[in-house]
């Protein structure tokens, strides 16, 4: 992993070793809210769930339980290591549903 982190082996046009910048991606909403970088990407996510209609929301019916959600974040980067994209995505925990109980 050292050899990756430090970009060990790649190279540009001109021969000259690239070094790779590693982010440290956030890994709580509110740890990324700090960031302008990271709200940007957020609001890339939500305009993204919009457009394609992702997620609708609606009231409860009575002793439903709701989903939670999450953020994750993750920095994109391009074949020579230079950073390409700051990427949120918000994820439903549908884990924590139950068969026969949540849903059927």
């Amino acid at each position: 992993m050292k050899d990756y982190e430090r970009g060990k082996g790649l190279s540009d046009d001109n021969g000259l070793n690239v070094m790779m910048v590693m982010e440290n991606d956030p890994i709580s909403f509110e740890e990324a809210v700090k960031s302008e970088k990271w709200r940007n990407a957020m609001m890339k996510g939500m305009e993204s769930i919009e457009k394609n209609m992702t997620w609708e929301l609606t009231d409860l019916s009575k002793g439903v339980n709701p989903i939670g959600v999450k953020w994750i974040f993750k920095t994109n980067f391009k074949e020579t290591g230079a950073i390409d994209k700051f990427k949120a995505r918000l994820v439903a925990k549908g884990y924590v549903q139950q068969y026969g109980v949540d849903y059927t």
